[in-house]
């Protein structure tokens, strides 16, 4: 996408503008890749959020299985907390069931 905003800017450069090499600066066009490198930075995700695991035995394994599922988001061992894609939900639920 900036490659496609500096070309529309080196396009309808003004004439003098245009005559000047690079016709749009190189400051522009960096702030112009930073701003989109930051808009692809963050990503939504449905997800589910687990703590209240009765071990630290069931909550390595259900790291484990989210991860073996495609559904690991993020975790913290510490305090034994799990994110999973909200897509596996189910299935998770189904295995911690199965775990108690």
């Amino acid at each position: 996408m900036h490659l496609q905003i500096i070309s529309f800017l080196q396009q309808n450069a003004h004439p003098r503008v245009a005559e000047k090499l690079p016709s749009v600066p190189e400051n522009v066009t960096d702030q112009i890749r930073l701003w989109e490198a930051d808009l692809n930075r963050v990503e939504m995700v449905s997800s589910n959020f687990y703590d209240e695991f009765p071990s630290r035995d069931v909550f390595e394994s259900a790291c484990d299985y989210a991860r073996e599922n495609g559904g690991h988001l993020w975790e913290d061992s510490k305090r034994m907390r799990l994110v999973v894609k909200a897509e596996i939900h189910m299935q998770m639920r189904e295995y911690l069931r199965r775990q108690k």
